[in-house]
């Protein structure tokens, strides 16, 4: 019996590993010395369960409270990735940094563009320090956002500070990308927050597109976020920041 018990148990963990390792959606939340990971359709983290949709819910890391965050991806014309959050809040009296990092794999070829898009608002947070976006795209087809990889080419940084409360930024632009084979896309934010300071209405994306001009826009509010031609650079990342 116990035998059979223990063969039993090395099944369980075998398929348990053989599941994480062949998992393609992924997110990483990462603040001070905290980080928390969730891949698509894994217990305890994933409450929606649907296919290539990861959907976690309530979540505080170290001191920042996660209401709602959603990674979601498609595959096809177009390909897509998208991570949106209701709410992030600073639950602590001191700034903090958060780190938000989501990547699928095995997006469709071929490809020669990426449009990547955000929209924001920050909320009591004037005094925060810079908060950046940036979006990768590469053609060797490697997870990133496990838990803080960004592999391959970094299309798009975008960066800047709240100056009004509350303080809205909407924007996109379309970066030249070539990939002939399977690719994989990850993209992310850091956000440095006041005490009591938060962000509403969070949403990221990456869609593979016909080439067109660059349409980073101000909000009404005029969150000051300066667009930097990222893309030109032609540099690769591994690190977040």
């Amino acid at each position: 019996m116990k035998y059979i018990l223990s063969a039993m148990l090395s099944v369980v963990f075998a398929i348990g590993a053989i599941s994480a390792a062949s998992a393609r959606l992924q997110l990483s939340i990462n603040v001070g010395a905290s980080t928390f990971t969730c891949f698509d359709g894994q217990l305890g983290c994933d409450q929606n369960g649907g296919l290539n949709n990861l959907l976690v819910i309530d979540q505080t890391v170290d001191g920042a409270f996660i209401q709602v965050f959603l990674a979601q991806s498609q595959f096809g014309d177009p390909n897509t990735l998208q991570l949106s959050s209701s709410n992030i809040k600073n639950t602590t009296g001191s700034p903090i940094t958060i780190t938000l990092l989501g990547s699928d794999t095995n997006f469709i070829a071929p490809v020669e563009a990426v449009r990547n898009s955000a929209s924001m608002t920050f909320n009591h947070a004037v005094g925060s320090g810079v908060s950046t976006l940036k979006f990768w795209a590469d053609a060797s087809n490697t997870q990133g956002a496990n838990p803080n990889n960004t592999p391959g080419t970094l299309l798009e940084t975008v960066s800047g500070t709240p100056i009004t409360d509350p303080d809205s930024f909407s924007g996109s632009n379309t970066a030249a990308f070539t990939a002939l084979a399977p690719f994989s896309m990850t993209e992310g934010a850091q956000f440095s927050l006041i005490g009591g300071g938060s962000i509403t209405g969070l949403n990221l994306a990456m869609q593979t597109v016909i080439p067109e001009p660059s349409t980073w826009t101000m909000g009404l509010l005029g969150f000051g976020l300066l667009v930097i031609a990222a893309g030109r650079q032609r540099r690769k990342s591994n690190n977040f920041i």
